[in-house]
């Protein structure tokens, strides 16, 4: 009677702990999406902390600015035009640090880079041409075409970063720069290259 007793006690014990191995692994995968999901959430721009988005090679994914902010917060300016008949050349500036950067590359898919960095005395006077011609009241964007209508075009876009890493952006792409570009925007671009060219040496 009292081995019967020990033998079922065994059988009861042995059923109880696998069915609770059972559960365990049942919850496991559970958990684990859980904590993928956390990193997936980790890992998108909108984490991005101030210092991150501060960076050069993180400007093409910093978050973008959802409401108007003085000109005076303005870090960084980018500046880029394209089209067959001009040569590209991006102007990137940083106004925190009174540099400009030589060669920029500016993607939204993959780090930005630069080759150097060059004294730049003109910070000021770049935040003035931003007053001057009320970029901020520009459109978000002027393209009407649909790029696949077309093959030789023009584009342009102006970023401006803020001391808290957002970027607000300014764009336009098509057949026609007059008409997809801001009133005063040829006047903009000369002076803003003619203050570059003077710290880079140029005409």
């Amino acid at each position: 009677m009292k081995k019967s007793f020990l033998i079922y006690l065994l059988i009861f014990s042995s059923c109880f702990l696998l069915l609770s191995c059972e559960q365990g692994n049942e919850n496991e995968p559970n958990n684990n999406k859980e904590e993928n999901d956390d990193i997936e959430q980790e890992g998108e721009g909108e984490t991005m902390s101030q210092e991150d988005a501060l960076q050069f090679e993180n400007i093409g994914k910093a978050p973008e600015s959802d409401t108007k902010k003085p000109i005076s917060e303005v870090a960084k300016v980018i500046f880029t035009e394209s089209s067959l008949d001009t040569a590209y050349e991006p102007i990137a500036i940083d106004l925190e640090n009174n540099e400009i950067y030589i060669n920029p590359t500016i993607s939204i898919h993959r780090f930005s880079s630069y080759e150097d960095t060059v004294q730049f005395d003109h910070a000021q006077k770049v935040k003035e041409l931003l007053e001057k011609y009320d970029v901020q009241n520009w459109e978000r964007d002027y393209t009407f075409e649909d790029p696949e209508t077309y093959e030789d075009g023009y584009s342009w876009r102006l970023w401006l970063q803020f001391e808290d890493g957002t970027v607000e952006k300014h764009k336009g792409a098509g057949t026609s720069k007059k008409e997809i570009t801001p009133e005063n925007f040829e006047e903009f671009s000369k002076e803003l290259r003619q203050l570059v060219n003077a710290s880079l040496g140029g005409s």
